[in-house]
């Protein structure tokens, strides 16, 4: 066995960049930050996460290599080796589908420590039952009907967001962009468009079955029952397992944004970040800013202490690019499209950048060994 690296209780950020993977480390003061990498240098790391569940934890990335092709790839030493799967993610000739990118990849319930989930674009679902060793197309999402229908986004025909329901093996969520909430009930033989009440403004019907862009999806951690979404066209709150949503914008100043993220010891606190609309997708005014409310999104309220303002403040954040620690109180982490990477240790009320002059950053996802 690989000795570990990190002492127990380390907060660890893995940051996904257009050049590479890079590991931030601190211990629960959260006031030292120290960086490894790049690894998997060179190459486009979408998304990255340590799936902790395992006795000694897995380091999952995608390899969006372009030219060279895309790959994930997983590491049992955080990052100084990296294997590729037995079997990989590939669509087989009988799809008629190529794959173009890995978008993300979720770890499965803690009561199947080996189950891991992967979304790419074109709009797929893979499974791994082998803790990623080997990984298989789940079928019933591609035959959905509607199918030959879905659009892409400016990203591609993307599904970027994985939710398996916490304790009902059955049911999953997923967010396709620009397709919608999709969920399944029998365990992926069938699945449902979840998309009531969320707008499509750019649409000629603005309330359509499908054809919505959320950017991304979330879950309540003690109810599963109460989902959250960043949507091109708002930000909504579902107390129904996404049977129907209710636009939470309640004064935000844009309904644009693309990442949100929960408290996860006190989930009525909601973290968001709007932006000016495209073409534009940064920061709106002279003032980078981090949203929060904490009673669900019925208020919000803006956190700046820190973070930067001037004329020539012109930041944007990606849907996987804002996340929390399972601290109290939380830790908050939000990476830029410019590579400046800014982290609060007091569940947003102030601010400190920790990296500059990064890659312009995909992704930050965050665990606590």
């Amino acid at each position: 066995m690989v000795e570990r690296r990190y002492a127990p209780g380390t907060i660890l950020l893995m940051v996904g960049t257009r050049k590479g993977l890079f590991i931030f480390s601190s211990n629960k003061a959260r006031r030292r930050w120290q960086v490894e990498g790049p690894f998997i240098e060179g190459h486009r790391v979408f998304y990255a996460t340590l799936d902790t569940r395992r006795e000694m934890p897995r380091l999952f990335a995608t390899d969006n290599g372009g030219f060279f092709g895309t790959y994930l790839l997983y590491s049992d030493d955080f990052g100084r080796t990296w294997n590729p799967p037995k079997v990989g993610v590939q669509f087989s000739t009988e799809t008629g589908l190529k794959l173009e990118n890995i978008w993300v990849i979720e770890p499965g319930r803690a009561t199947e420590p080996e189950t891991v989930y992967c979304g790419v674009d074109p709009a797929a679902l893979f499974v791994s039952q082998e803790g990623g060793e080997t990984w298989q197309f789940v079928n019933g999402l591609n035959n959905h009907p509607t199918r030959p229908r879905w659009e892409p986004g400016a990203g591609g025909l993307c599904l970027h967001s994985i939710i398996p329901h916490p304790s009902d093996k059955s049911q999953m969520w997923v967010g396709i962009s620009a397709v919608g909430v999709m969920r399944t009930n029998d365990g992926g033989a069938s699945w449902q468009m979840k998309n009531k009440n969320t707008r499509a403004d750019f649409l000629p019907e603005k309330y359509p079955e499908f054809g919505q862009c959320v950017h991304h999806l979330i879950i309540h951690p003690q109810d599963p029952n109460i989902l959250y979404q960043q949507n091109h066209c708002g930000i909504y709150k579902s107390t129904n397992g996404a049977e129907e949503w209710i636009d939470i914008q309640n004064g935000l100043p844009s309904d644009f944004g693309f990442p949100i993220a929960l408290d996860f010891n006190h989930p009525n606190v909601v973290f968001a970040i709007v932006e000016a609309p495209p073409p534009l997708r940064h920061n709106l005014g002279d003032q980078f800013t981090v949203y929060r409310s904490e009673d669900g999104g019925k208020s919000w309220e803006r956190l700046t202490r820190g973070l930067p303002q001037g004329p020539t403040v012109k930041l944007g954040v990606l849907r996987h690019a804002l996340c929390t620690d399972a601290l109290d109180p939380c830790g908050v982490y939000v990476g830029t499209k410019t590579g400046q990477l800014f982290a609060s240790h007091d569940q947003g009320d102030s601010w400190k950048l920790i990296a500059a002059y990064l890659p312009g950053i995909y992704s930050v996802t965050c665990a606590v060994l």
